[in-house]
């Protein structure tokens, strides 16, 4: 079996569970199945998309390229960094200096731009998550919320 027949058959396998995740969704009772309906929805998305790009990938027995475990290692601290700070110091500068750290580190990108998109992104998940979906933000020592 080949590698693009593996990747579709898993795509194919969790569409359709995000396809009943988006039919649950939908059968519950009032605003309560409006975010499994959206994350099954773009779950069904990726899928989609990951089935196209197999059939358009060429050469049916490419061999899978090595895993960058540089990356993969300094994304596993950032994420560990990011779920530790977000306890202790609060959510909105844990995420900020996890994207800070994220976009410098594996992006590659100049102070300048990491920390201006870092700061746009905090705050619109803040606008977002704590103002308008009104959802509890883990606080700690520093948090502005």
């Amino acid at each position: 079996m080949t590698l693009k027949w593996i990747d579709r058959g898993v795509a194919l396998l969790l569409g359709l569970g995000c396809t009943m995740i988006v039919a649950t969704g939908l059968m519950m009772r009032g605003d309560a199945g409006v975010i499994p309906a959206i994350a099954g929805s773009l779950g069904i998305f990726a899928c989609l998309g990951v089935g196209i790009t197999t059939c358009k990938r060429a050469g049916d027995d490419a061999p899978p390229t090595p895993l960058p475990i540089y990356r993969f290692s300094i994304w596993g601290l950032c994420v560990l960094g990011l779920m530790v700070l977000m306890v202790s110091v609060g959510t909105i500068v844990a995420l900020l200096l996890f994207l800070l750290a994220s976009l410098r580190l594996l992006a590659g990108l100049g102070w300048r731009q990491a920390i201006s998109i870092a700061v746009v992104f905090t705050a619109l998940i803040y606008l977002v998550f704590a103002q308008l979906l009104g959802v509890p933000l883990p606080t700690g020592q520093l948090s502005f919320t």
